[in-house]
């Protein structure tokens, strides 16, 4: 599979003056990202875009290091041309926290499947639709956990990844057909309506701790307990560059919260982080004081 490797904004931005020029308004697109998982924090890392004809890499980790290149990447992604994506919110989401870019003239295809009873992944809508098996299984275990921030990507690496957006233009023609054939105007009218805000911010973004397991659970005092734990945890995972887990694991945040301290629940190698640890069961107590 040939491609682009694009690492500059001006690449970027001469590629975008091309499909002016030529009158495409439309492509397909999908990101690749870390989140926590080789270092600290979440990471646009490359995005894949077909255009009908060719193939492109848009290295946004190397865009970030010149002084346009998050403006490149903005005209881009909050641009006219649309881009034909599948389930794009958590990437809608990833954009603005990483990028500060809220993604403009998506066509979500997740949203025309959902309408017709599809639920499943873009693997399983693409076999649906289009009858064709698109993913290797051996190497979607070798890469739904591959590091993304390295470089240089090995080709079968970004060959994988091109597979997201290679039959995203297919899919859409194919769903369309179908949507006409099997839903009422209303129902049609109601997704493009929808379609237009489908990369909008649905909900407040909740904070981390908010989002761990079962914070719902916990009583309003663990609450504040668990608040100051977690952003102890972050703040060491950013100063050393390491996934939060690396630190302290999710379920002994959890425990540290129930119990209010952080003795008993540390693991040994871990005591190192005792100081801090108290300094946060400090504060939470503090905070809990003043309500």
């Amino acid at each position: 599979m040939q491609y682009s490797f694009l690492s500059r904004p001006q690449q970027l931005q001469a590629l975008c003056a091309k499909w002016q020029e030529q009158g495409v308004t439309c492509v397909a697109m999908d990101f690749e990202e870390e989140s926590n998982l080789h270092c600290y924090g979440e990471h646009v890392c490359i995005i894949q875009v077909f255009d009908k004809s060719d193939y492109y890499i848009i290295d946004v980790l190397a865009m970030k290091e010149d002084p346009k290149g998050i403006e490149a990447l903005k005209a881009f992604l909050e641009g006219p041309i649309e881009k034909i994506m599948f389930a794009c919110q958590s990437d809608a989401s990833l954009a603005r926290k990483a990028l500060g870019i809220q993604l403009a003239n998506i066509y979500d295809v997740r949203l025309v499947a959902l309408a017709l009873e599809f639920t499943g992944n873009l693997t399983g809508l693409i076999e649906r639709n289009l009858g064709i098996q698109a993913e290797n299984p051996s190497l979607k275990k070798k890469y739904q956990t591959a590091n993304w921030m390295h470089r240089p990507i090995p080709k079968e690496q970004i060959e994988y990844a091109l597979g997201d957006v290679q039959y995203l233009f297919e899919l859409r023609q194919s769903l369309q057909e179908e949507m006409k054939q099997k839903l009422p105007i209303g129902k049609q009218k109601q997704i493009a309506y929808e379609m237009r805000s489908c990369a909008l911010q649905k909900n407040p973004e909740r904070p981390g701790w908010e989002k761990i397991c079962n914070f719902k659970l916990l009583n309003a005092k663990e609450k504040v307990y668990i608040k100051h734990f977690f952003m102890t945890r972050d703040g060491l995972a950013r100063k050393a560059n390491v996934p939060a887990t690396n630190i302290l694991a999710k379920q002994l945040i959890v425990a540290m919260a129930k119990r209010g301290t952080w003795e008993g629940i540390l693991l040994p190698e871990k005591m190192r982080y005792k100081d801090v640890f108290e300094k946060a069961r400090l504060d939470a107590i503090a905070e809990l004081s003043r309500r």
